[in-house]
């Protein structure tokens, strides 16, 4: 399992578990530990009772019958992974806004004396394209 912290990750192996314990709103993992060693202890806070419970349960139940004899031996730490950027729909969303817009061009071109009306809507196309992206930049600057 992973437990991941504001500064850093720590990631425990199963049989490093001795037992998970639901406490109300939170649980506690602790670790196995040698007789001379306290074990150590994670604590996940702020969760609901329910989840503690259902999460403790399925900890338990998943346990490797022999535990490793220390368990903070096999706890791995590292820095958190930076976020990953949000992914974007700008090309599915430009596909849908386009490729009306040019079959719309299109049937303008063909059934209209001499493209007059084409050239007007592609005109105004053009001029709330423009718009748009103005729009779209002074929103991110601000």
């Amino acid at each position: 399992m992973t437990l991941h912290r504001p500064d850093k990750e720590h990631h425990i192996p199963l049989a490093a578990i001795s037992f998970v314990h639901a406490e109300g709103r939170s649980v506690a993992i602790v670790l196995t530990a040698s007789g001379a060693n306290e074990p150590t202890i994670y604590r996940v806070t702020d969760v609901s009772e329910t989840d503690a419970l259902a999460f403790a349960d399925a900890v338990t139940a998943a346990l490797p019958e022999v535990p490793a004899p220390d368990g903070a031996e096999l706890v791995t730490t590292r820095a958190p992974r930076p976020p990953e950027p949000p992914r974007t729909r700008r090309p599915a969303v430009a596909a849908a806004v386009a490729l009306p817009l040019v079959a719309l061009g299109a049937f303008l071109a063909l059934n209209a004396p001499r493209g007059a009306y084409a050239a007007a809507f592609w005109l105004l196309a053009l001029a709330a394209a423009a718009g748009g992206l103005l729009a779209y930049r002074a929103r991110r600057r601000s």
